[in-house]
């Protein structure tokens, strides 16, 4: 019996944004989407609704699982209300398409 290899079909989103642009909601930090940029520098309207994972990385820094949650509209930061403001934040989100 012959093996089939069944491709995944995954595409990976990045955006990017300063903490600065976040709101500060007790001790997390709360950013919307429509505050992030895409690998084309285009405004982002929304999050894709449904990803397979993200890599969530605080100044190049990648974070640990359980530091975030990202919704259609926006990404809170679990106590993300002490970064400094000029800390880039990029969220890289994985697709199954």
């Amino acid at each position: 019996m012959a093996v089939t290899l069944i491709h995944p079909n995954l595409k990976s989103y990045k955006y990017y944004t300063p903490a600065s642009v976040g709101t500060v909601s007790g001790s997390d930090l709360v950013i919307v989407a429509t505050s992030f940029v895409d690998d084309n520098g285009n405004a982002v309207t929304a999050f894709p609704a449904s990803y397979a994972n993200y890599t969530l990385f605080i100044n190049g820094i990648p974070q640990e699982n359980g530091s975030a949650t990202v919704t259609t509209s926006d990404l809170t930061i679990v106590g993300g209300a002490s970064l400094d403001p000029g800390d880039p934040i990029v969220l890289d989100l994985v697709v199954n398409f």
